[in-house]
């Protein structure tokens, strides 16, 4: 991924957050940039999008998705049959 060469749009759309790291892990960060000529930014980020591409698509995150789906629904459900006119403790 050529994260230097970002469009001006790309550019428009990043946000700003602020990470703490130990400082360990931020040496090692800041030696993958240096050998690779990047930044550390760029280290991250491409180091989080990875991650995250693996943790999506791993199996433990889609049942873990399904039951917060499911937990979800069940309690839109709940909030509604509260709050329908004519149910218990409603006029």
């Amino acid at each position: 991924m050529p994260s230097e060469r970002r469009t001006t749009e790309e550019k428009d759309r990043q946000v700003v957050v602020s990470v703490r790291f130990p400082s360990q892990l931020l040496d090692r960060i800041q030696a993958i940039a240096a050998v690779q000529s990047t930044t550390a930014n760029a280290v991250i980020r491409e180091g989080m999008d990875a991650y995250v591409r693996e943790r999506v698509a791993s199996a433990e995150f889609r049942a873990a998705s399904e039951a917060y789906i499911a937990r979800a629904q069940a309690q839109v459900a709940t909030a509604l049959q509260e709050h329908t006119p004519g149910s218990p403790g409603r006029p």
